[in-house]
């Protein structure tokens, strides 16, 4: 019996999407599900782990672990997807701003919400404040979407060590530290950010898990 026009209509509909193992990989080390990995993978071009962290996180009120499920019609472009493109990009050519949460001081979310929104403020301003310097970078880094990951971090002696780290590799960086008011005692380290090409950067961050 042969099978109706409809039928095959649909099957030749469907597509399959097979997402780089590497990457997958990588991004299920940071404490990513393989279905929100794959997702992840598939909007931002199945070419750059940063980028598909950066948009799972930022689609954390979508249904991220759900099987992805596509057909002909299914739009591989959002924000990242739109700013990225059909040309390949990997780790060198991308620029991203992570944020490393003192997880020890079991901090609510919008204190957390707070402190990140205050450490991008503090390092933006740091880099503006030196064009010449950080110029090229922060043109480079609003370009292509302005990357920002939020990672977990131990406690405050684990923050020191990686700023120390982007000391080291002359990253940009600034570290919080709270007046106290609210949540936490005065002067508690609360959040470190730093920016810089991804793969230099995943020399600092690269083993720690997303918020």
């Amino acid at each position: 019996m042969m099978s109706s026009p409809a039928a095959g209509g649909c099957q030749s509909s469907l597509v399959s999407f097979v997402p780089q193992e590497e990457m997958l990989q990588r991004l299920m080390a940071m404490g990513v599900t393989r279905n929100a990995a794959t997702r992840g993978l598939y909007y931002t071009g199945n070419n750059s782990a940063d980028l598909a962290a950066a948009w799972i996180f930022e689609n954390q009120d979508k249904d991220l672990d759900a099987p992805l499920e596509l057909d002909s019609s299914t739009s591989s472009e959002d924000d990242f997807g739109e700013a990225v493109g059909d040309d390949f990009f990997d780790d060198s050519d991308l620029y991203k701003m992570v944020f490393v949460v003192n997880t020890s001081l079991k901090m609510g979310i919008g204190k957390i919400a707070a402190q990140v929104a205050h450490a991008s403020l503090g390092l933006y301003k740091t880099m503006v404040e030196n064009q010449q310097r950080f110029g090229e970078m922060l043109l480079s880094w609003e370009q292509f979407g302005e990357m920002k990951i939020v990672l977990k971090g131990e406690d405050a002696a684990h923050l020191t060590m990686l700023a120390g780290q982007a000391q080291a590799l002359d990253l940009p960086h600034y570290v919080v530290q709270d007046a106290g008011k609210t949540q936490v005692q005065p002067g508690s380290v609360t959040v470190l950010a730093l920016m810089g090409k991804a793969d230099v950067v995943n020399e600092v961050t690269g083993n720690l898990s997303l918020l």
